[in-house]
């Protein structure tokens, strides 16, 4: 397509301008996590012999100019300069470019008609000087403005301009890359448990999230999974995710590691709307094993008194390959559901996934167990110069109807010094060193039942 008119550029009469036309480009997106997209398209076009801009409509508005590089392929074109044009067009904007200039308008009153006169004032209430009387006149809406053309510089959508030359007419590629911003991505799981079977099914889903002011369609799509560092969300209804993650599988997303980050490919084409998101499901791992268990954190070692402990129902998986999994898991929301005696599925919690390698195991928080309940009472306390010895009482209860594996993580104080230490923890009790001041305790308490055991830590320095 182009414009009848020529216009001047550093003295130069230039061709006319050409528009490269948005038909049967090649579209390739890159989306991170941090609010940015790379774009890399290809589109073809003809261009006349001579001094002319070449025009590349429908870029976002939050285009980064300084991250442009176009290729231009074909020909051997000439690149004398190139503008990022976002002045688009509106009413406001049509009234401030045309100020001093003629134009037609609507006078006020019963009998509109139509005359022109020169526009003085873009502003609330816009004036003009009527051409045959010389009057000035305040018209009551902006809308009775009649323009007769498109201000110079304005157009309907941002573009890339680019002021170019070529020796001869021909066919002419342009292959054009750039970072925007607007469009993100993120990853939200589906976790069904079956407890009888002591395994889960996990359902991944990406969603894009398109606020750049252009549709990308046609696209190839890859997600980048990581923090990459650059120089200086509605909750989903949660019925609509569990029928999702009940849908018949589409082709597998491919993952594969990159530079550092993990990359996701989506192994086929799909059109990202402007103020669109997008769900496109790239996990789906079947009849994963797990356990599952109380878990209490205790940091305190008071002189005297009684600590209530509260324990967080906790789910945790092997992410390897021999437990049905082995992959990197981006980051995101895990909504999970479980079924109850009826075979009735009930959604039962959310937990927030961190970016998880393959190999890793995963953690993850359900809510608090009901049916647990403890305390940890100071039954010793020594403290003198250089000499530290504290005792403490832990009371388990599993007050439900059902066996409960509940895990207390002791972190010891810090002092200094050669540290001792002791427990009565034994029979269903056993004692786990994750560190040299942190240790874990897990009972395994059947239903009704309760168990004390003592934790004893000596420091002499």
């Amino acid at each position: 397509m182009k414009f009848l008119s020529l216009f001047v550029l550093g003295g130069l009469v230039l061709a006319a301008d050409t528009i490269i036309p948005s038909k049967g480009t090649d579209l390739s997106l890159t989306i991170y996590n941090n609010d940015r997209v790379f774009v890399h398209e290809i589109r073809h076009t003809k261009i006349p012999a001579g001094r002319q801009r070449l025009i590349y409509q429908n870029v976002p508005s939050s285009l980064i100019t300084a991250s442009v590089v176009p290729d231009f392929i074909g020909l051997p074109v000439t690149l004398y300069s190139q503008n990022y044009v976002y002045d688009l067009v509106n009413l406001q904007a049509m009234l401030k470019k045309s100020v001093g200039r003629t134009v037609a308008f609507h006078p006020n009153g019963k009998n509109p008609g139509l005359k022109h006169g020169t526009l003085l004032s873009a502003q609330d209430p816009v004036m003009v000087r009527e051409e045959k009387s010389g009057r000035i006149i305040a018209l009551e809406k902006a809308t009775q403005v009649v323009f007769p053309s498109v201000p110079p510089n304005m157009i309907t959508r941002p573009s890339l301009i680019w002021n170019i030359e070529a020796p001869q007419e021909g066919n002419l590629t342009v292959d054009l890359k750039y970072l925007g911003t607007g469009i993100r991505w993120k990853s939200d799981y589906v976790l069904d448990l079956h407890p009888k079977a002591k395994n889960m099914d996990l359902v991944g889903w990406i969603t894009v999230d398109n606020r750049s002011g252009v549709s990308y369609p046609n696209a190839r799509i890859t997600c980048l999974a990581g923090e990459v560092h650059t120089a200086a969300t509605p909750r989903k209804n949660r019925v609509l995710y569990k029928a999702m993650a009940e849908a018949v599988a589409a082709p597998e997303v491919k993952e594969e590691a990159f530079s550092g980050y993990h990359i996701y490919k989506i192994p086929f084409r799909e059109t990202i709307a402007d103020k669109e998101q997008k769900q496109i499901r790239f996990l789906e791992k079947r009849s994963v094993g797990y356990e599952s268990y109380g878990r209490a954190q205790v940091a305190s070692f008071p002189r005297k008194g009684v600590q209530k402990l509260s324990f967080l129902n906790t789910l945790r998986f092997a992410n390897t390959r021999a437990n049905g999994m082995g992959i990197p898991l981006p980051t995101g929301i895990v909504r999970m559901y479980s079924t109850d005696s009826e075979g009735k599925t009930h959604f039962i919690g959310e937990s927030r996934l961190g970016n998880i390698p393959a190999d890793e195991p995963v953690t993850l928080t359900i809510g608090t167990l009901f049916d647990a309940t403890g305390e940890k009472r100071t039954t010793k306390y020594i403290a003198r110069e250089g000499y530290r010895n504290v005792v403490s009482t832990y009371t388990l209860n599993n007050r439900g109807k059902t066996p409960l594996t509940l895990k207390v993580e002791e972190r010891l104080p810090t002092f200094g010094g050669t540290i001792h230490l002791k427990s009565s923890c034994k029979g269903p009790c056993s004692v786990k060193k994750l560190s040299a001041f942190v240790r874990e305790f897990t009972v395994k308490l059947p239903p009704k039942k309760s168990y004390q055991f003592t934790s004893e830590f000596e420091v002499i320095r």
